[in-house]
């Protein structure tokens, strides 16, 4: 039998106990074909065969020491000789579900499922995502996201992962390493955005329906508008071996919700502002990956009704950190993470209604 019992990777090749639960005198009951007997539980055993109940042995498991929702009570007996009452004859053992670990399932690199990781149609899919979205998964959504941790960093779905894919596609590394995250400062000045160190790709949001211009001539420049969210999605990239690009690389009209950048060598890079670009900007949170705190931050170009939201990777609200009017400038607020699963959550900031979305990975 096949269990579906959790989409949290964090329980991976983990082992769940299943064990049998009493409510009334009617559960976990077998009766003969003719219906005149009924069988109820003798023993009681979990999943490793140790004992958990001895209906017989009323020294060691008296009836007034029963653990709630163990066993049927001896209540559920019928004392009256004129009719025939329940036998206890069944011995119930505890199972359990082996939750299959990620890599048995999910090949790194093999972004479209098909068995084979690292192929051009892997990229050509993963591009697919960062211009469409998730609806770019169509054989297993949460398989595919999982296969999209290329670099090995923990953090699916991310350019950098994109940059390495197609390196180890095109020959120039190897698969499974695990880069180090860089720092680089990053300008916007009236639709012109810039970088000050070598990149291998860049993923940008601006509001609006835009026709960006792509300014980095050895780098390919896809991108789309989402009509419901009311955005454009760019993506920079190259499939050919060693490009980079550094310096005013795109031009974008609109004010940016969201940049993210990838060194060639497939490594996340934390960006850091050097300028207050048009709009207000959503930073990532630091540390990345944490536990349990973590630091959102955000700049605002005026003053502004704000929203900061934490949901999980489904986008449903787990908390609100910040729900009021705020001045111009950077704020930030701390997120503790004790209680929750760990796992990939979004943070996401309102600012008079339009709407900023990061990922951020809490790890225990």
């Amino acid at each position: 039998m096949t269990f579906y019992v959790t989409n949290d990777q964090t329980f991976e090749c983990q082992y769940v106990p299943i064990y049998f639960y009493w409510l009334d005198c009617g559960d976990n009951v077998i009766a003969t074909a003719s219906g005149d007997t009924t069988f109820l539980d003798r023993g009681i055993y979990d999943h490793e065969g140790n004992i958990v109940w001895a209906e017989f042995n009323d020294i060691d498991y008296p009836e007034e020491d029963r653990i709630p929702f163990v066993g049927a009570p001896d209540s559920c007996l019928n004392d009256d000789f004129l009719k025939p009452g329940p036998v206890r004859n069944i011995c119930f053992k505890g199972g359990g579900i082996k939750i299959a670990c990620a890599d048995s399932l999910d090949l790194r690199g093999d972004v479209n499922l098909n068995g084979l990781a690292y192929e051009i149609a892997d990229a050509t899919v993963f591009v697919n995502y960062f211009i469409n979205g998730l609806s770019a998964f169509t054989v297993n959504d949460l398989g595919q996201i999982a296969a999209t941790d290329v670099n090995a960093d923990g953090i699916v779905l991310s350019v950098a992962d994109l940059t390495y894919l197609i390196r180890v596609i095109v020959g120039d590394a190897l698969p499974y390493p695990k880069p180090v995250p860089i720092t680089a400062g990053y300008r916007a000045d009236n639709g012109f955005i810039s970088v000050n160190a070598e990149m291998g790709a860049a993923y940008i949001v601006v509001e609006g329906d835009a026709t960006p211009g792509l300014l980095a001539s050895n780098m390919t420049m896809q991108f789309n508008y989402d009509a419901e969210e009311k955005v454009t999605r760019i993506l920079v990239y190259s499939m050919e071996k060693g490009q980079t690009f550094s310096g005013t690389f795109l031009h974008a009209e609109g004010r940016i919700r969201e940049i993210e950048m990838a060194s060639y060598d497939g490594a996340m890079v934390r960006l850091e502002a050097e300028a207050i670009p048009s709009g207000f900007v959503l930073h990532q949170n630091f540390p990345n990956p944490f536990n349990p705190i973590t630091k959102i931050s955000f700049t605002l170009p005026g003053a502004s009704d704000v929203i900061l939201e934490i949901c999980n990777i489904r986008g449903q609200r787990v908390s609100t950190l910040i729900d009021e009017h705020l001045q111009e400038g950077t704020h930030g607020v701390l997120w503790d993470g004790t209680g929750m699963a760990s796992g990939i959550y979004l943070y996401r900031l309102t600012v008079n209604g339009n709407v900023s979305t990061k990922k951020m990975v809490l790890l225990k």
